[in-house]
């Protein structure tokens, strides 16, 4: 079995250093690539970093496609049995590759999630449970809320796509992230549940820690009313996808009543987010995925 990682990078320089930093500090076990995906457009971030860290393999994308995507070609990218996945405004604070491999080792595992931390030490995210209430899925993230261990395993309902572990063969024959919830939120959760499906589990381990500093691409390039309306489009759309019979009648009038009380308040977010949600599973095949657009690998030369 052996271990790889990957990160998807946008346009921060220096969360990124500090990612990278942590990664020759603690990833010593990881035998395979250490990729970084560059989706800033431009190749700004392989020109700015490339000489600095030349363990790493920089692959470009001519241009920006979103974290779904670029986390596809990360994993894709890399050989190893094992793909750790990063975020790069995340940090390594341990040694992945031990718990990991113990964990990869007891069952069918698909992925692992890291627990993650704030710059000050506090406890961020870690296992995650889906409940749905009137058809909606809702996300707890407290540990007081998760299922207790089992034979020392502890379960997560999902996999957090910018720190985990995941077991790159499973990943892709499931085609990866899926483009119905381009550019972002939710398709890990998705993932995860269609990995489930399979009878693959996806495990949590405290064990693995990062330091995950927040500073989100996503909020740097969205205002706040684009980002709630694309969270509140795909969570419809993973509502439709993975709902009961039971749940969807639930959900068909929990969406009448909440588009009501949107128009009778001029919250035009939830309209868009609804409309959205409509067009896009119309027009959506099961067997469409992300564009295979090839990104560049890049040297020091090419940069």
């Amino acid at each position: 079995m052996t271990f790889g990682l990957s990160i998807p990078a946008y346009s921060n320089v220096e969360s990124l250093r500090r990612c990278l930093q942590s990664v020759e500090l603690q990833a010593q076990d990881v035998q395979e690539r250490i990729v970084v995906v560059d989706d800033s457009g431009s190749g700004g971030v392989a020109r700015a970093l490339g000489a600095e860290f030349p363990a790493v393999e920089w692959l470009i994308h001519e241009r920006n496609q979103g974290f779904g995507a670029t986390a596809n070609d990360a994993v894709r990218s890399n050989p190893a049995d094992i793909v750790i996945l990063l975020n790069d405004d995340v940090e390594l604070l341990a040694n992945p590759v031990p718990p990991l491999r113990a964990a990869f080792e007891r069952t069918a595992v698909f992925a692992i999630t890291f627990r993650s931390v704030s710059e000050e030490g506090r406890f961020r995210e870690g296992a995650k449970r889906i409940v749905w209430r009137v058809g909606y899925p809702r996300v707890l993230h407290n540990e007081r809320d998760q299922r207790p261990p089992e034979n020392g395993l502890i379960y997560s309902d999902y996999a957090v796509g910018g720190h985990a572990a995941f077991h790159r063969a499973r990943f892709l024959e499931l085609g990866g992230f899926d483009a119905l919830f381009s550019p972002f939120y939710w398709e890990d959760v998705d993932l995860s549940v269609r990995a489930k499906k399979r009878g693959w589990a996806c495990l949590y381990s405290p064990e693995c820690i990062v330091r995950h500093a927040g500073l989100s691409s996503i909020r740097s390039s969205r205002d706040s009313a684009a980002i709630r309306e694309i969270t509140l489009r795909n969570r419809i759309l993973f509502a439709w996808r993975h709902a009961s019979r039971a749940q969807l009648r639930m959900l068909k009038c929990s969406l009448a009543w909440q588009r009501l009380a949107a128009a009778l308040s001029g919250d035009e977010v939830v309209r868009r987010a609804y409309d959205a949600a409509e067009a896009r599973m119309a027009s959506y095949s099961s067997q469409t995925h992300f564009p295979t657009e090839q990104p560049t690998g890049v040297t020091l030369g090419d940069s």
